[in-house]
């Protein structure tokens, strides 16, 4: 599981409007946007086209690698990383039932604890006062929400990449940061036969036809009975013990794959610092060797964006009636867009990774679609 992070932070914007004098403000928005936004850093991504046909080629060499993130189960009502650790905490907190969901909901939103912590504190917890193991009780809570028969064109065509016509596999291979077994479940309800292995731990033999799923932060099936080897990867002992074993599986599948393939990001972001520590380390090992990774992104809500922009600017007391009759919104709200894509699209390139802009996740699976069928 992965923490999904893709907007911008409005009160970054709060705080950056309070530095400015009025003055300030009114020389911002009476520039030439053109000028200003030729001024931003060059973008650092590439057209829809190119990326298309660079990622149709590697899918034809079989070197396409897909890298899943916790958008990929959204639509089988898998519980967010918010909701997952609610849910956990109830049953740390020594009270009725009825109100220790009410406790820890109240907790979760006023104090908002780093993922890090709780996922610690949750370890802890479970370890020396539950009978029942840490893996058992958040699979238990991962699934008591899923809806597995819940449609998605996303994971239908992420099935059928899964097996090309004539030929499968040709995906190199598949990396999850989920901990749920909902792409298994969905191979396994086709009328395909797609051989693919779950990969988990140490000692787990792939054949040569079968297409490997690697479960790189832990595995969680619903019905198989769990051992040592379903260790999932949830607080900060265990991104500790990832950091000090660079040797370990699950780092070294991830820097081999992101060295040597071309990996495309679904319902992932960038921002798990391991993750993004690992890039790193592949993007150094592959001297001249400069394949690009890619990533879906969604576009930021132009009319969200307005609403928060007027509200910011209505709580800023140095503007008055005059300068804001004055202010031109198209022009202020293009260039912020600019400013938050061209951000983004230069964090994702220093690890070479292009972004895929989309104005609706419901591109995504017309795009894999594209992908799947540049070789029938």
């Amino acid at each position: 599981m992965s923490f999904e992070i893709n907007n911008i932070t409005i009160n970054t914007f709060n705080k950056r409007l309070k530095n400015y004098s009025s003055n300030d403000l009114k020389n911002l928005f009476e520039k030439n946007y053109s000028i200003l936004i030729n001024q931003l850093p060059e973008s650092k991504t590439i057209t829809r086209r190119q990326s298309l046909e660079n990622l149709k080629k590697a899918y034809k060499n079989e070197s396409l690698v897909l890298v899943l993130g916790a958008g990929v189960s959204i639509d089988f009502k898998v519980p967010s990383w918010s909701v997952l650790l609610q849910n956990l905490m109830v049953h740390t907190i020594e009270k009725e039932k009825k109100d220790s969901e009410v406790i820890s909901k109240l907790f979760n939103d006023i104090f908002k604890p780093s993922p890090l912590i709780a996922g610690r504190y949750l370890q802890n917890y479970f370890s020396n006062n539950d009978k029942t193991s840490f893996e058992t009780m958040v699979r238990k809570v991962l699934y008591s929400t899923a809806k597995k028969n819940n449609p998605s064109n996303q994971m239908d065509e992420i099935v059928k990449l899964c097996a090309a016509p004539g030929k499968s596999p040709n995906l190199d291979s598949i990396i999850t940061y989920n901990f749920d077994d909902i792409l298994e479940y969905n191979l396994d309800k086709t009328n395909m036969d797609i051989p693919y292995k779950s990969v988990f731990g140490l000692g787990i033999d792939i054949k040569n036809n079968e297409l490997p799923i690697f479960h790189v932060h832990g595995f969680l099936p619903e019905n198989k009975k769990l051992s040592k080897s379903n260790q999932i990867t949830f607080g900060e002992n265990n991104y500790h013990q990832q950091y000090s074993d660079i040797y370990s599986w699950n780092n070294i599948i991830q820097i081999n794959k992101f060295r040597d393939n071309t990996c495309l990001f679904i319902g992932s972001s960038l921002t798990d610092p391991n993750i993004r520590r690992l890039l790193d380390i592949a993007l150094k090992q592959k001297g001249n060797k400069r394949k690009h990774h890619y990533i879906f992104k969604k576009r930021f809500n132009i009319a969200k964006l307005e609403r928060e922009l007027i509200e910011a600017l209505k709580s800023q007391e140095i503007l008055d009636e005059k300068l804001k009759s004055n202010l031109n919104f198209d022009d202020v709200l293009k260039y912020l867009n600019e400013v938050y894509e061209r951000f983004e699209e230069n964090d994702s390139a220093s690890f070479g990774v292009k972004t895929i802009w989309v104005d609706d996740w419901s591109e995504v699976p017309k795009i894999l679609k594209q992908i799947r069928e540049s070789i029938a």
